[in-house]
């Protein structure tokens, strides 16, 4: 009996050092071919994550207002877009962090930022700095796939004053979940499976950066 609870308690050490060999190269790894990536904050995921926008002259949100004659919207008491993202970047985005924030919309007559003067209707709060923002639908998917898009939502901005408009300029912000943060995910589940211990997970991230 003492000989197979000495075989075991090898064994079970071996396949710990094992997996901790294999974090460690996994974690180097994703440092060497993403950067540090451990920040929880929304980072500006725009170039990599692209918004895909279009007029839709058959909403049912119209108003009154003015086009040219080739059909190029000039000014429209209201006017309604619709986008979608595509993610570009070959990781995946954790879909409860992704959103769309107006960085501005102005004016064509004097380029300026007018989008204080308007009403865009239905967004999900203001970031930190005051621009309005919309948490972007993904069919509820735990993620935004790589090279996968969104489902398409509405951006309504009412134009009470008629004002001839750009449209507006779009970012994006999310968590990107790179190598790295799967590699502390791993180690999480290791701890709570009691196969590694934290402090040997501090010693592996420790290591790996």
């Amino acid at each position: 009996m003492m000989i197979q609870s000495l075989q075991r308690k090898t064994l079970t050490n071996l396949v710990r050092t094992g997996l901790l060999l294999f974090l460690l190269g996994y974690g180097g790894g994703s440092e060497q071919a993403y950067g540090d990536s451990l920040n929880d904050d929304l980072v500006d995921l725009t170039g990599g994550v692209v918004p895909l926008l279009s007029y839709d002259p058959g909403g049912s949100f119209s108003g009154g207002g003015e086009l040219f004659s080739g059909g190029r919207l000039s000014s429209r008491g209201d006017v309604r877009y619709l986008v979608r993202l595509k993610n570009q970047t070959g990781d995946p985005i954790e879909a409860d962090s992704l959103i769309l924030v107006v960085d501005k919309i102005q004016e064509m007559a004097r380029l300026r930022d007018v989008t204080t003067s308007l009403d865009i209707q239905g967004t999900d709060g203001n970031t930190e700095d005051g621009k309005p923002y919309f948490r972007v639908p993904v069919d509820g998917q735990a993620e935004l796939p790589p090279y996968g898009e969104s489902e398409s939502f509405p951006i309504e901005i009412k134009n009470p004053d008629l004002l001839r408009l750009y449209p507006p300029v779009l970012r994006v912000r999310g968590i990107r979940k790179t190598a790295s943060h799967a590699y502390q995910g791993a180690l999480q589940n290791l701890i709570q499976e009691g196969v590694v211990t934290p402090e040997e997970a501090k010693k592996s991230i420790d290591q790996s950066q």
